[in-house]
């Protein structure tokens, strides 16, 4: 079973310079829940492009890119499958 750790991601859509860092095992379950506009789906794209290198959505690659500071976009997804952990850093510059 994968068990997500953390994801972390900066001028990722329209998040900015700073890193966002969402913990995900603080307890066995997670819910996320938040008005519209305070990124969930946003969350779910970082995941999705860290894992498999394309947003869930569809959205194209250089979009992903925040359009203010238009470089430096990282995303990092840590997780664990049975007693294995894992950490994928993906971005584009």
């Amino acid at each position: 079973m994968i068990i997500f750790k953390t994801v972390r991601y900066k001028n990722f859509l329209s998040t900015g310079d700073n890193w966002t860092e969402i913990q995900l095992d603080r307890s066995k379950h997670t819910l996320v829940v938040g008005q519209n506009g305070s990124g969930k789906s946003t969350m779910l794209d970082a995941i999705s492009y860290g894992l498999f290198g394309k947003s869930h959505r569809s959205i194209k690659k250089a979009q992903l890119v925040n359009s203010i500071n238009d470089k430096g976009m990282v995303v990092e997804v840590e997780f664990s499958v049975g007693s294995k952990n894992y950490k994928v850093v993906r971005g584009i510059k």
